[in-house]
């Protein structure tokens, strides 16, 4: 079913739109953390650093796909919202083409690069050949996760975020289900988890697009749907382009991070790796609420209804804001406790890596509100098609990110490490702020004719 979100109350209609989303993030959560989960207790903290070490380069090998797969909700939510139902299907098309160019670049990557990437990260000789195994097979087999979140998009774009949810929560059983059958049973160790991950995904991205086609009447393409319209192709690959350049730009940040955090041993980067774990769960809200705004906002632009974005906006970001918040107190109460979850009791090097990991989490929730805000109003300006200053506050973002953790760990050592991303997602929120209260945004609806005089602006 879809979800016109240019009516109704803006918040109910948000919150409406983000339960499931959120539902969504949660299971996506777990998905992630299963093989960190299961090899940390199971295999040991050397497998849980080898595939926490892959992390980044996993990142972004799928920076590309991520960015152009993110701006089919943004083009599809805006021809819905002006309620073009033959550009909707045109645009669906145009992805499709893209999904399936895209899984093959990465499968050719994943075939020739993986270990060459591991190595340029300084991974060490105890862990690169289990992280550079990891890396390549899930790239190989990567169609799967490209058509899912492909789909996802799409779905959402029109205000369906139920059935992705469904299709999340089948593929996160499954995998859970497959590491430990390939884990313990097997005793595959990171091989495991990583052909896991791929079957989960693959069987979840299949199963999502066939009930796609069969529940929504507006994705059953006519031949003339599949017909190469060049500048809707265009349009997505422009909008796409600079999300996936500004992810990449970022992942290269995360990677420059990595490389500093593995010069640190082993121990740092199991740390690293189970913080990051942690942070990423407390910030699931604010993220899935960045993420159904910028739908909201795509819906309203081509609906030309800018004072209900902006009433939007208000109770978003006082929204972002009371979850930050309570995040960062959960943070610091609970981070020892959560921490201990993603290694097993017996290993010997459990306590050193909870001190670690305990100075990572208590720096970075303080800066929580900054990261919350930073992905809403970011999110908020390309749902609307507007890609430049959200690419100018990745690349603030980048800079500080870089500098501060090379610099940082010149002086303090792995400490100063922890704090080069909350001083970067503080500074990269100033050109966004900037851009969205100056409301130039407004300009960008005036491809789409209003639908009804009475009501749009």
């Amino acid at each position: 079913m879809t979800n016109d979100m240019t009516t109704g109350k803006p918040l109910k209609t948000i919150l409406f739109f983000l339960i499931p989303m959120l539902i969504g993030g949660i299971f996506q959560q777990f998905y992630n953390i299963t093989d960190t989960l299961i090899v940390g207790h199971v295999v040991g903290s050397r497998a849980l650093a080898a595939v926490g070490a892959s992390a980044s380069t996993s990142f972004f090998l799928l920076s590309v796909v991520t960015g152009l797969t993110n701006a089919f909700a943004i083009v599809i939510s805006q021809y819905f919202g002006a309620k073009d139902e033959k550009m909707v299907r045109k645009t669906t098309a145009s992805a499709v083409y893209i999904c399936v160019l895209s899984a093959l670049a990465l499968c050719l990557i994943g075939l020739f690069f993986s270990r060459p990437l591991m190595k340029l990260l300084q991974t060490p000789e105890d862990i690169l050949d289990d992280a550079a195994l990891y890396i390549q097979i899930c790239m190989v087999f990567s169609a799967g996760q490209v058509v899912y979140n492909g789909a996802a998009s799409i779905l959402r774009a029109v205000g369906d975020s139920k059935t992705p949810l469904y299709f999340l929560i089948l593929s996160t059983v499954l995998n859970v289900a497959l590491d430990l059958l390939f884990v313990i049973v097997f005793d595959m160790a990171v091989r495991g988890v990583a052909v896991a991950t791929v079957i989960a995904q693959i069987l979840s991205a299949v199963l999502c697009v066939i009930y796609m086609i069969r529940r929504f009447p507006i994705f059953r393409l006519k031949r003339s749907d599949w017909k190469l319209d060049l500048p809707n192709l265009l349009e997505i690959l422009k909008i796409g382009s600079s999300m996936s350049l500004q992810s990449i730009l970022l992942s290269v940040g995360d990677m420059t991070i990595n490389a500093v955090i593995n010069s640190y041993g082993t121990n740092v980067i199991a740390a690293y790796t189970a913080g990051l774990r942690v942070q990423q769960f407390a910030s699931l809200s604010s993220f899935n609420l960045a993420q159904a705004f910028a739908v909201y906002a795509g819906q309203n632009l081509g609906a030309r209804k800018f004072s209900r974005i902006r009433h939007g906006m208000r109770q978003a970001t006082f929204l972002c804001l009371g979850i930050t918040l309570l995040s960062t107190v959960i943070v610091f109460l609970f981070g020892d406790n959560i921490t201990r979850c993603f290694i097993s009791s017996s290993d010997p090097y459990l306590e050193e890596i909870v001190i670690y990991s305990r100075g990572f989490l208590r720096t970075t929730s303080l800066f929580y509100p900054f990261l919350g805000l930073i992905w809403l109003y970011n999110n908020a300006l390309r749902g609307m098609g507007d890609i430049v200053v959200p690419f100018l506050s990745s690349m603030i973002e980048l800079t500080v990110k870089v500098g501060l953790s090379l610099l940082f760990s010149f002086w303090f050592g792995y400490l100063g490490v922890w704090w080069a991303n909350p001083i970067a997602w503080a500074l990269g929120l100033v050109p966004s702020l900037i851009r969205y209260y100056r409301r130039r945004w407004m300009a960008l609806a005036d491809r789409f004719a209003p639908i009804d005089p009475d009501t749009a602006e």
